[in-house]
């Protein structure tokens, strides 16, 4: 994600262009070598084992190698060399750039130092973004809030990454107490916590999450596309569920609400997390324990 992040940074104070961006980010996804490919190249895992940990990752929320290890086929000490094998984000990112001739190292250097200030990012969290990690990289966009945000908020964005847009990237998030959007799912999460999140929208930003979800194209954001967003909505939750039940914390999914008309989303500092789609900004909205109403 930090090729996006950085990428369109970039763009936004014209060291690059948009075309030369996508350019950069196209060239890097012929280097970037999946790590079931580099494991049955190594001779570390058979074809089979690997097709089945790929399969598990489309209903698990974990990492390929975390998923091997479980499952017996990969040591740590084994992924740790499969990942120095498959290259570092920032690395590929800036030696692309530099083998296009479009800014040499000491220009990204000096826009890096400047991004970092605009942010007001520490050293130690330049260090987490440029990791390639995505729970690493995510936490430094959210604003001070609960381990559960913070937890969702991941869940949300690797999943997105995984199942619909594996160039989506994010934004500083914020907290309001007010939202105007033109459309939006909302599911609640009740028990021993009140958890309110889904997906809102302006236009038709939502339309490309709904139609890759659903595999199936529509044509404008009505209660069908809804209903695509609030299902992936529910497949966000369903996995923070599971996942919070071996810690003994109970909660259940009601059905996702869906709001075709623009309505205000009203609530007391509740977390609004921008994530670009294919070009398409939508927003992660995230209440936890807290006020929440949609009119």
């Amino acid at each position: 994600m930090f090729d996006q992040i950085f990428g369109n940074y970039l763009v936004s104070v014209n060291r690059l262009t948009s075309q030369q961006l996508e350019e950069v980010i196209e060239q890097e996804k012929s280097v970037r070598v999946k790590l079931g490919l580099i494991a049955v190249a190594e001779k570390l895992m058979t074809q089979e084992q690997a097709d089945e940990v790929n399969r598990l990752q489309a209903i698990m929320d974990k990492r390929f190698g975390d998923i091997a290890v479980t499952k017996g086929y990969l040591t740590d000490e084994q992924i740790g060399h499969l990942l120095k094998k498959q290259g570092n984000v920032y690395m590929l990112f800036v030696q692309t750039i530099i083998d296009k001739g479009y800014m040499s190292l000491e220009d990204i250097d000096e826009e890096l130092a400047k991004y970092q200030e605009k942010q007001g990012f520490t050293h130690s969290d330049m260090d987490d973004l440029v990791s390639g990690d995505i729970d690493r990289t995510v936490k430094l966009f959210l604003p001070n809030n609960s381990e559960f945000c913070n937890r969702i908020c991941g869940i949300a964005i690797r999943t997105i990454i995984r199942l619909i847009d594996s160039g989506a990237y994010v934004s500083k998030a914020f907290l309001v107490d007010e939202l105007k959007v033109d459309n939006c799912a909302v599911q609640k999460l009740e028990g021993d916590y009140a958890i309110y999140s889904g997906f809102a929208g302006n236009g038709n930003s939502l339309l490309r999450m709904a139609s890759i979800y659903a595999d199936e194209e529509f044509e404008k954001v009505d209660l069908d596309a809804l209903d695509s967003v609030g299902e992936f909505t529910n497949c966000i939750n369903g996995l923070f569920a599971s996942e919070v039940s071996h810690e003994n914390v109970n909660v259940d999914m009601l059905p996702p609400s869906f709001y075709e008309n623009p309505t205000t989303i009203r609530g007391k500092q509740f977390c609004v997390f921008p994530i670009t789609i294919q070009n398409k900004v939508v927003h992660f909205i995230l209440s936890v324990e807290s006020e929440f109403s949609i009119d």
